[in-house]
């Protein structure tokens, strides 16, 4: 039986092995993760704390393993940190209204919140807090705080039940060496993935890649020949550029845009077989039962509602499944800067200014607020650059004519993507922000310092949004890379 007792906040631990995420080696890593991957949720906690103080019905699940650590409420922890000033607010990308809150709370606010409610489990009964962390998240929404990503439950089945879950190895092996992804992807995509649609894709291609089964791909990868091309595709699984639909498509071939080899034999699939081998996710007649494992995981068995690539018809998702992909807008819609904008998360020291200037140019409309809308995404470009600069050695002057001379932005972004790329090594990089450089290359472009004294100075001189939609399209990417 757990003992019930109030604990101070700082002598609270957070849960570094969090199945959120991947495993963290400081607590201020831990809650990095936590915003990068769910920033609205974790703002939406810390604001209710500060509305309503912590509720006394709220018990952490405590496991006491030589000392305190939280096993469900690491979220609600980690904002009481920051709260408590245990780690500093300035470290981390939180919204500039949050910091003005927390900056203004009052000595007996923190005193009546510095104890929380806890139960606190023996370490002899770790089995009995796994069941309670599970059915509180992993049980789907209506039974839980914050359902689980797909990663999440893959990642608990493997790490408690000691599951295979080949997909979420190869997710983990290809954020950490992955030459095509940007640091916010790799903190985002460690805890929030497609990872169902990841593995339905490596099931109907695991034959054209010339293995049996994903682990043997997992034990090879990254030493493959089609490196960049698999890469490129489990980028795009992670930007939600296709899904289950052109997965399952009979009329064309999405793994053909990854230039992964044609299979063999065109024969149809094998429409005879409806035995187990139907349960454990098997995609296409090609790939026979050794593409799965003995053990079954959590992503192949998501897909359970629907019937495979070969099957005589497809079911819907349901409605909790990771898979279903959030409606797609023209690059010349309002709505497709909105929903980038919510996904960029600038993380580490010296970004506070970067994360109000975001949530600013959020408030504005491409259409409505052209100029605007210019000056402040240049103001980020600005910022970014120079943070980037100083934290990796990047000069930001030359001496020109025995002077010394500031670099201008431009020049300031070419020595930053050339430093991103590894001097355009990095083929991956280079692929993710190409459009960025072609941007980059117009002596004219907005990031052009004479465009800019333009935008300012002259009578007449503006942008049009249509042509602002497709820039922000092309140089986000370098943004988001910088920070």
């Amino acid at each position: 039986m757990p003992n019930n007792k109030y604990l101070k906040v700082k002598d609270i631990n957070l849960d570094l092995k969090n199945y959120r995420t991947i495993p963290q080696k400081t607590e201020a890593d831990a809650v990095n993760a936590m915003i990068a991957i769910k920033p609205d949720r974790f703002y939406a906690v810390v604001e209710s704390i500060l509305d309503d103080g912590y509720l006394p019905t709220e018990n952490l699940i405590i496991l006491d393993d030589n000392g305190y650590t939280v096993k469900e409420g690491n979220r609600r922890t980690a904002a009481l940190k920051l709260i408590h000033g245990l780690h500093s607010i300035d470290d981390f990308a939180i919204p500039e209204s949050l910091k003005n809150r927390i900056n203004s709370l009052d000595a007996n606010w923190k005193k009546e919140n510095e104890d929380v409610p806890c139960s606190v489990f023996k370490l002899s009964e770790k089995d009995k807090v796994d069941k309670i962390v599970n059915l509180t998240h992993a049980k789907g929404e209506k039974a839980s705080r914050d359902p689980w990503t797909s990663v999440a439950k893959a990642r608990q089945n493997r790490d408690e039940k000691k599951a295979a879950e080949p997909t979420l190895d190869l997710l983990e092996k290809y954020i950490q060496n992955g030459k095509n992804l940007t640091n916010q992807q790799k903190e985002r995509w460690s805890g929030d993935y497609p990872l169902t649609v990841l593995d339905e894709a490596l099931r109907s291609i695991i034959s054209r890649l010339g293995y049996k089964t994903i682990s043997d791909l997992v034990k090879a990868y990254p030493k493959l020949k089609l490196r960049n091309d698999l890469e490129d595709m489990l980028r795009d699984i992670g930007l939600q550029v296709f899904g289950f639909t052109e997965i399952r498509s009979k009329t064309s071939d999405f793994a053909s845009a990854y230039n992964i080899p044609v299979p063999q034999s065109t024969a149809s699939p094998n429409q005879g077989s409806e035995n187990s081998q139907s349960n454990q996710g098997t995609s296409t007649g090609a790939n026979s039962s050794a593409a799965n494992n003995n053990t079954q995981s959590s992503t192949s068995s998501s897909n359970n509602s629907s019937t495979s690539f070969g099957g005589q018809q497809q079911s819907s998702q349901t409605s909790g499944s990771t898979g279903s992909k959030p409606k797609a807008y023209a690059i010349h819609d309002q709505r497709t800067v909105t929903q980038t904008l919510k996904k960029f998360n600038p993380t580490g020291s010296d970004r506070a200014k970067l994360v109000t200037l975001r949530d600013e140019l959020k408030k504005l409309k491409v259409k409505d607020n052209p100029i605007a809308f210019c000056f402040l995404l240049r103001s980020m470009f600005e910022i970014s650059a120079n943070i980037y600069s100083t934290q990796n050695g990047i000069p930001k002057e030359k001496i020109k004519n025995g002077k010394t001379v500031q670099n201008t932005l431009q020049q300031q972004l070419n020595a930053v993507t050339l430093h991103l790329t590894s001097n355009n090594s990095n083929t991956g990089m280079v692929k993710t922000l190409h459009g960025a450089n072609s941007e980059l290359s117009k002596s004219t472009g907005l990031l052009s310092v004479t465009s800019m004294n333009q935008l300012v100075h002259h009578p007449s001189f503006s942008i049009a949004p249509h042509d602002i939609f497709t820039l922000f399209n092309n140089v986000y990417p370098l943004l988001e890379a910088m920070n």
